[in-house]
């Protein structure tokens, strides 16, 4: 399989730390000074500490809306791929932002694009592009398939949480509410197509840590065995996440399944993590010799953005020509579930 191209579009609402910082202060009429106080300085050092900088939501002024952003990226993807719609024989939606369960989102896009192919959605967290792209490699394998587009449109800030998460009013709410103020929006688009370049892909799931980031549904409680109640604790449809436990169980793991898989990890030329942090990623990578390898400028630049994370990563890089066709990569994402991913190959 070899990626031929990858297209993101970005929201024109450019959010600061200190613009957040600031929604605080003024989201909490009513409510105690100290309390506020409290909650702002909590998250102004988590993000400081995490090396969140800016993120970009839609516009509403604007009227910008998360499908046109896709449309965009989606069609930018087929002219620099130099594939027409209807060249496509297999459309992948992925990721968690969406507005319809059913049917699949990526039918919309199809019609969009002009596109007459199969269509299917893919949704598995922030590792919901990667488990496309395993799809897609097993697919294109099999001589079913010669072209794959893949495409997400993390657009979730709105829907899951924000303007709530600004409010002061939970004690210790910063705990859960946290990483919802690193989360940034994205749409993504990556064209694929058969090659005899082999990838290997290898997975790791750890269910022993569901309960430590979850987007609950209404109803949600019939679809959990036991007390899930602390999952919905931001909120029906609203993102919570005990970012710090995950974060530090996430990257446990992750340390073991490199060493496990990977003895001589700097063989490789560049290492692309799922971004829903930047310090602790480069203080990993010290530990395994990668400090130069690991890309992390996903995250200052654009926030969490959720599933298209990986492939902002690697058009960024190649834009700066920090990557370069025939470098060795591995992508080495982190998903709530608890999931875990090594992805290598030759870009």
């Amino acid at each position: 399989m070899k990626i031929i191209s990858i297209a993101a579009a970005f929201p024109s609402l450019r959010v600061t730390n200190q613009d957040l910082l600031s929604q605080i202060d003024a989201s909490n009429p009513g409510v105690p000074a100290e309390e506020v106080k409290a909650y702002r300085d909590h998250i102004e050092k988590s993000l400081r500490l995490a090396g969140a900088e800016i993120r970009y939501y839609r516009n509403r002024a604007r009227e910008e809306t998360a499908f046109s952003i896709l449309q965009k990226a989606a069609e930018q993807a087929l002219r620099e791929a130099e594939v027409a719609p209807q060249d496509i024989d297999l459309l992948i939606y992925c990721g968690v932002g969406r507005g319809f369960l059913e049917p699949a989102m990526a039918y919309f896009v199809s019609s969009a694009l002009g596109c007459s192919c199969e269509c299917f959605d893919v949704l598995d967290a922030c590792m919901s592009w990667v488990r496309a792209l395993y799809i897609a490699y097993s697919l294109l394998g099999s001589g079913r398939y010669r072209r794959v587009l893949i495409v997400n449109a993390e657009f979730n800030i709105y829907e899951c949480g924000y303007p709530e998460l600004l409010k002061a009013d939970a004690p210790a709410k910063w705990l859960y509410s946290f990483p919802a103020f690193t989360i940034g929006e994205a749409a993504t688009a990556t064209v694929l197509t058969a090659s005899t370049a082999p990838w290997k892909f290898h997975f790791r799931s750890i269910p022993s840590q569901v309960k430590l980031c979850a987007l609950p549904l209404n109803g949600y409680r019939d679809y959990a065995p036991g007390d899930v109640q602390s999952l919905a604790r931001a909120g029906i449809n609203n993102f919570m996440c005990l970012g710090e436990e995950l974060a530090t169980e996430g990257r446990r793991q992750m340390l073991r399944f490199i060493t496990e898989i990977y003895p001589d990890p700097r063989k490789f030329d560049k290492w692309f993590p799922h971004a829903a942090t930047a310090e602790p990623y480069r203080r990993e990578a010290r530990k395994l010799g990668l400090e130069d390898r690991v890309y992390n400028r996903v995250f200052p630049r654009y926030g969490n953005v959720v599933s298209a994370s990986i492939p902002v990563g690697l058009l960024s890089a190649t834009q700066e020509s920090a990557l370069k066709r025939g470098d060795r990569v591995i992508l080495f994402p982190i998903s709530a579930g608890m999931s875990l991913a090594l992805v290598d190959f030759i870009y």
